[in-house]
């Protein structure tokens, strides 16, 4: 129960009804667990449910509520069903339309009673909520009239400001964009636009990890970030996810906290492997790692219905091969263990292994493998010789990665830039540890296949 004055919202990030997560393993209901359960559409009836029980004066959602245009027919009994419940208490929805649902949302809100838009068609708008029977909170949002604008709508509201409703009550923006994306598609914007326009906190959507908080970085407390989105729709989306709880003080402050609801999770760890292990014991350390990483999210208070965990082998290993091909066969995916009330599966078993080698010794000779053996120790550190190592490889690969048969996958959310430092530098130690171990099984003795040292 809110304080006399007090108002207490829910906001939600990027829901994307009509979609399904991606990589949930086959076998599930086998272990009691239906696919449904781990949906958008079940994560936001929890969220919907817990704004009940919180006694919001208003629910937000900071746009793509729907996945796409065609989704919305199969978005429609849930996101109507959640507003119905939320009115029967006197709660209203509010919402801001994004880039997905530029379409889809504006016909919703025609056919769902209850379903308020905001800024509709491109145009900053103010809604005031009220606490018994005062006005406590302006809520400011603008949504986007087409699916894509390269303009920033926060630098529009600086040059026109909104003059509040109610002058002397905290004032809310509610927007979905890219933040920080100078020439991008998506309503880019700045940080600095968002201290310039002058309002006391911003609730933002688009992103999908959360970032939800305060940063000196900005000059300001103000509360700024991304609430992300409602549940983790792919394995790359990890870390706690739900709605979030945002009160605003009579006094002017304002605090939220992330409500970590959703019932399905994703998260990525690293496993030691021992230098002697092979695969028969590690598909019993996986198990047993799965098991610790439940057990601990339960401690802290977050146990999801599902987790499914990315493992990444990493330390050197006497069996290179045989784990590498184990790993890459997914012969270890689909795992499952059920700890307590918590669903847990390997996803995807990726592998960081280094040969059971000294690198060192290797490279202080001046054959093929030394030669090799020096690059991996370069890609393994900092400075100048390495970059320049991942200029030269981004440049002989950049024709292949912007080939027109790729370009499909610029339009996937969860998209990464395969030339990016991280990616290229795992992919060249990758490769160079598996051509090393070739080199060095060609020796007399075939050294590198059983990792002595030469």
């Amino acid at each position: 129960m809110s304080a006399s004055g007090d108002a207490r919202l829910m906001a939600i990030g990027d829901v994307h009804l009509g979609t399904r997560p991606g990589s949930l393993p086959s076998g599930l209901e086998e272990w009691g667990l239906e696919v449904h359960a781990l949906t958008p559409e079940t994560a936001l009836t929890q969220a919907v449910e817990r704004a009940i029980e919180e006694r919001v004066h208003a629910v937000l959602f900071a746009g793509d509520v729907v996945e796409s245009t065609n989704a919305r027919f199969e978005a429609l009994r849930p996101l109507e069903e959640a507003v119905q419940r939320l009115r029967t208490e006197g709660i209203p929805a509010l919402a801001v339309v994004g880039n997905h649902d530029v379409e889809a949302l504006p016909r919703l809100a025609q056919r769902i009673e209850g379903l308020e838009l905001i800024g509709a068609g491109g145009s900053w708008q103010g809604r005031v909520i009220e606490v018994q029977g005062r006005p406590a909170v302006e809520v400011v949002g603008w949504s986007f009239p087409e699916r894509q604008v390269r303009s920033s709508p926060v630098a529009e509201l600086v040059r026109a400001p909104l003059e509040p409703q109610q002058p002397g009550i905290p004032r809310l923006g509610l927007l979905h964009g890219d933040m920080n994306a100078s020439g991008g598609t998506y309503a880019p914007f700045s940080r600095g636009e968002l201290v310039e326009a002058g309002l006391d906190a911003w609730l933002l959507g688009h992103i999908h990890k959360p970032s939800l908080g305060r940063s000196a970085a900005t000059g300001t407390e103000m509360l700024h970030g991304y609430l992300g989105s409602l549940l983790g729709l792919n394995p790359k989306e990890t870390g706690p996810h739900g709605p979030w709880l945002v009160r605003v003080g009579a006094d002017g402050s304002i605090q939220a906290e992330q409500l970590a609801i959703a019932p399905l999770r994703w998260e990525r760890v690293d496993l030691k492997v021992d230098p002697a292990q092979d695969c028969d014991d590690l598909g019993d350390r996986l198990l047993d790692e799965a098991e610790r990483v439940a057990r601990a999210l339960a401690e802290q208070g977050h146990a999801p219905r599902a987790l499914g965990l990315r493992v990444r082998l990493v330390g050197p290993t006497q069996h290179f091969d045989s784990i590498r091909e184990h790993s890459e066969s997914g012969q270890w995916e689909g795992l499952m263990r059920a700890v307590a009330d918590t669903l847990v599966f390997i996803d995807r078993v990726d592998h960081g292994l280094e040969l059971a080698l000294d690198l060192e010794q290797l490279a202080s000779g001046d054959d093929p493998p030394a030669l090799l053996a020096r690059k991996l120790l370069c890609l393994g550190g900092a400075g100048e010789e390495r970059a320049d190592l991942l200029a030269r490889a981004r440049a002989q690969l950049r024709a292949v990665a912007e080939e027109s048969c790729w370009s499909p996958l610029d339009e996937l959310r969860d998209r990464e830039d395969p030339l990016s430092d991280e990616l290229l530098c795992a992919a060249l130690q990758r490769s160079g540890t598996s051509a090393l171990h070739a080199l060095l099984a060609q020796r007399p003795g075939g050294e590198g296949a059983g990792g002595a040292t030469p």
